[in-house]
């Protein structure tokens, strides 16, 4: 009998042992996916699409770089598609939004376009033209490269406007930088900051807008 009564102590012990390491190990895990913040996911994957390719963008190699678990991951995206979603969405905001409410910091519609040139020839992320060319192959990112578009290409006509032009002048005006920024991401994608900001400038002067 008291074998018996032995037994079940020792056998409550090893259960109530197995069930404070499972709960151990459940806070560990917990804690580990505390320590990579939400914005770090982003900028991650911005580095790699710059650095490796957007075939690249999968959640084994996102863990694999920020070295964290899987469960990280899914703590914060509901798949690989929710993960490009939101990715996109802070593209859109750090490489556009952010750029235009910096320039609307300014007085004059002049200092606001070189200002915008300046932003984006020194952009910290350099990884614009992949993720156009991503745009023809996959929805999500071809939704916000149009969102995009259509942000910068508006608020430039409306400088060329606050600058003095017609809308239809300033609409021909905003094509034409609008066209050049875009073509220097796909064939100068190495350009260095200056010589593309000079590139820009030049554009600028060229249609009489003055400093």
């Amino acid at each position: 009998m008291k074998d018996t009564f032995l037994e079940i102590i020792i056998c409550v012990f090893h259960i109530n042992f197995i069930l404070l390491h499972t709960i151990l190990y459940g806070m560990q895990k917990y804690i580990n996916m505390k320590k990579v913040e939400k914005k770090q996911w982003f900028i991650i994957g911005l580095q790699i699409i710059e650095n490796e390719g957007v075939s690249k963008i999968t959640i084994d190699n996102l863990c694999a770089l920020l070295k964290i678990t899987k469960g990280a991951f899914y703590h914060h995206f509901k798949n690989i598609d929710g993960y490009i979603d939101a990715l996109m969405t802070f593209w859109v905001k750090e490489n556009t939004l952010t750029f235009i409410e910096n320039a609307e910091k300014l007085v004059s519609a002049t200092e606001k376009l070189y200002s915008l040139a300046q932003m984006s020839a020194s952009s910290e992320y350099k990884c614009e033209g992949r993720i156009r060319a991503w745009s023809y192959t996959n929805n999500i990112v071809q939704r916000y490269v149009t969102q995009v578009d259509k942000l910068r290409l508006d608020y430039l006509i409306k400088l060329g406007q606050d600058c003095g032009y017609t809308l239809e002048y300033a609409h021909k005006i905003a094509t034409i930088q609008y066209a050049l920024l875009i073509g220097l991401q796909h064939i100068c994608s190495e350009i260095p900051t200056c010589d593309f900001k000079e590139l820009q400038d030049m554009l600028l002067k060229k249609f009489e807008i003055k400093k």
